[in-house]
């Protein structure tokens, strides 16, 4: 979804990364390319797009040698047995670094002519509670550590977090009733614990109506018994599709109801992704995102 997203929005011209937080490289190789690095990477050579992977070590030795402004003093002082045991040892460390990292990406990057390096960042952050925990952690720094450097770079990550000019926090789920509990209590999480602004939720794998009404009674009473095995094979598939269906359609319907974000459908593509279809996954999406405002348009004037 992130890479489908900024696919969209480099195609509006905007300079666009994907950021990914110390994980597997899921973005370099749709586009035949590594994006596995702390530095940015361009994915494609016609489009603004771009793909970074932030990882703890390289993101403390930019900090710490912005800080202390020599890199042989962030040596001295940092990269020691003991300070290196010392920062494993504070829950939430590496996570601060990244978010930090990605603060300054947005805040403090600028190009050759004074404009800022990137028109969009996009934060592809970890499952439900990992991502609640990272972004509540400048919040909780505030709290823990009032005063310090490190408190004013958390002040500024949290203005940068809340502000519904700078940040918009989109949910990603399955239509499963597991995954669709979780985006619910996501959705209402970030409206009520975490404060970021809310954008739309992304119901992913749908899958696509098979029969109609008119095909699905002749589906329905069908004699298994009066059938070739293969036919017999072949009713016993649809169904089955067909109940798969029914009880996606279900928890869409939850999600539709109780997710408070508008909502997009996207279909299964039942195919391995590449970068034919994640374009079209990133058209589809914007036409959702499209349809979505409408809707909710409509039930405001409503």
């Amino acid at each position: 979804m992130c890479t489908a997203l900024g696919l969209a929005a480099a195609r509006y011209g905007l300079r666009t990364c994907i950021v990914q937080l110390n994980t597997r490289d899921d973005v370099g190789p749709l586009f035949d390319t590594v994006a596995s690095g702390h530095a940015p990477v361009q994915l494609d050579p016609h489009l603004p797009l771009f793909a970074a992977n932030l990882r703890p070590a390289d993101a403390l030795r930019e900090y710490g040698t912005m800080k202390l402004r020599f890199r042989a003093l962030h040596h001295l002082v940092f990269e020691n047995d003991v300070m290196r045991k010392l920062l494993r040892m504070v829950p939430g460390m590496n996570e601060m670094l990244m978010l930090g990292k990605a603060w300054h990406m947005e805040a403090q990057e600028f190009a050759a002519d004074g404009t800022p390096a990137w028109d969009l960042l996009i934060i592809d952050a970890p499952a439900t509670g990992h991502g609640v925990s990272l972004l509540r952690l400048p919040q909780v720094i505030c709290e823990a550590v009032p005063v310090g450097p490190m408190a004013e770079d958390a002040r500024q990550m949290k203005a940068l977090l809340e502000d519904p000019m700078r940040t918009s926090f989109h949910v990603v789920t399955l239509p499963q009733e597991l995954p669709a509990s979780e985006a619910i209590e996501l959705s209402e999480l970030a409206r009520t614990v975490i404060g970021v602004p809310t954008g739309y939720l992304f119901i992913n794998c749908v899958l696509p109506r098979l029969l109609g009404d008119a095909q699905r009674r002749v589906v329905e009473q069908a004699r298994p018994q009066d059938l070739t095995p293969m036919l017999r094979d072949a009713l016993q598939s649809t169904l089955a599709y067909e109940h798969w269906r029914a009880a996606q359609q279900a928890q869409i319907q939850r999600l539709h109801r109780f997710g408070r974000l508008p909502v997009v459908e996207l279909p299964h593509l039942f195919e391995p992704l590449d970068r034919a279809r994640i374009e079209k996954l990133s058209a589809m999406a914007v036409a959702g995102m499209e349809a979505a405002d409408a809707r909710t348009q409509s039930e405001v004037r409503a």
